[in-house]
């Protein structure tokens, strides 16, 4: 039986997770500065008058120019160990048309992975030319690749609004698969001696870039909101070359084409209860096209996914506060499964908490945003994960490109 060691570390963009080590890595990025205490609500806004970056049929009612940048800092425990990590997750501006009419460009990571997996030496041993082998493997990873997106969102009526995003992938990772083959026979003793015979490392690199495509669509009745959503990843390109003999021999370039890489679809609800009470619920679906298993980590697919997510939110209007212009309480929880033929499914289990701070006449915002979860499976000998994630959001926003009278300026 082969035991494995698993080894994590890392700082920035740096995944940990048992989902790392499939497919493209982990997706554990949190778009939504706010939301995602809602429950990581993706489609519909728990803000005052204020779009959600990844529900793009929200941003129109952005009225000013405004940057917004997420940070996630998670500490994770899986069996014994604890590791904390630092992603910055969004970095998005939003520049306002009209007053129904929003553009915005963004840059988030999609898909990241950085790993390093030692099988501990095995007891077995090889037979060959009347000669005795053992030998363990190393394997490690770091890589993935984000997305730039530009985005147009518009209100029509009073009933619909909508959202389109293009998305252009670019990313490159580096793998190294090394063999260690070591010598076994016996002293005079009768104690078995073991030494190191050779060495083979492969290093390979990838190059990814491709195209995505984004539509959602909101429709409007009384108090009640739906949302729904689709998107596509394809073509996708990826570029592979091996280096062997520390690095003294190399391979021609390998090119995949992949036309479709993911869709996903998502469908949301909202109520307004009434001007500061809210309710949501959302369901995502994102499903992966099995590609060649050469160009994946470890040589897997990628998981499936399926979120049921639940949320609220209740709003502070006009505060007697000089500072604050309102403050948002938001509550949910999710429910997640990650799903791959002929592999045991990881069910993910999380609560969600967050707080949002608008000030300077609306202008500016910080989110703060608390993720407890727990994610259940059977993989490697491994069959849990803990993980607590605290999310930052702020916005800074700016009335661009308004026109001022004579008097306004003296």
């Amino acid at each position: 039986m082969i035991h494995l060691l698993f080894i994590f570390s890392g700082f920035l963009l740096s995944q940990s997770s048992i989902l790392s080590i499939n497919g493209f890595g982990e997706t554990n990025n949190y778009q939504n500065l706010a939301s995602c205490g809602a429950g990581d609500i993706e489609l519909l806004s728990t803000s005052i008058g204020v779009g959600n970056p990844s529900g793009i049929a929200t941003i129109w009612q952005n009225r000013n120019t405004s940057l917004r940048i997420s940070n996630q800092l998670q500490r994770l425990s899986i069996s014994n160990l604890n590791t904390i990590r630092n992603n910055i997750d969004l970095l998005s501006v939003s520049f306002p048309i009209s007053s129904n009419k929003v553009f915005q460009i963004a840059l988030n990571p999609e898909q990241w992975s950085q790993y390093s997996i030692h099988e501990i030496l095995s007891g077995d041993v090889i037979e060959f030319n009347n000669n005795n082998f053992s030998y363990k493997t190393r394997y490690y990873g770091r890589g993935g690749y984000s997305n730039f997106s530009t985005t147009f969102s518009q209100k029509l009526g009073e009933k619909f609004s909508f959202g389109i995003s293009l998305k252009n992938y670019f990313g490159n990772k580096f793998q190294s698969d090394s063999t260690y083959i070591y010598d076994v026979s016996m002293d005079y003793n009768g104690e078995q001696l073991v030494n190191l015979n050779s060495l083979i490392v492969t290093n390979t690199t990838f190059n990814y870039h491709g195209y995505g495509l984004r539509f959602d669509g909101i429709y409007y009745k009384d108090k009640i909101e739906i949302g729904i959503s689709y998107s596509y990843s394809g073509p996708f390109n990826i570029k592979q070359k091996k280096y062997f003999a520390n690095n003294l021999i190399q391979s021609d370039e390998l090119k995949h084409t992949i036309s479709n890489l993911n869709s996903q679809f998502i469908i949301g609800f909202k109520d307004k209860i009434n001007e500061k009470f809210g309710i949501l619920a959302e369901f995502k679906l994102k499903k992966w096209k099995n590609i060649d298993r050469e160009f994946l980590i470890l040589k897997s697919q990628n998981y499936d996914q399926k979120k049921i997510s639940i949320g609220s939110y209740y709003h502070f209007h006009n505060i007697d506060n000089k500072f604050f212009d309102s403050v948002t309480i938001r509550f949910g929880s999710y429910y997640k499964t990650y799903e791959l033929i002929s592999t045991p499914h990881v069910k993910d289990y999380a609560i969600t908490f967050g707080s949002g701070f608008r000030y300077n006449n609306r202008l500016n915002s910080i989110d703060l945003n608390l993720i407890y979860g727990y994610r259940s499976f059977d993989i490697y000998d491994f069959q849990r994960e803990k993980y607590i994630d605290l999310i930052i959001g702020i916005e800074v926003g700016e009335k661009w490109f308004k026109r001022k009278t004579v008097k306004e300026l003296k």
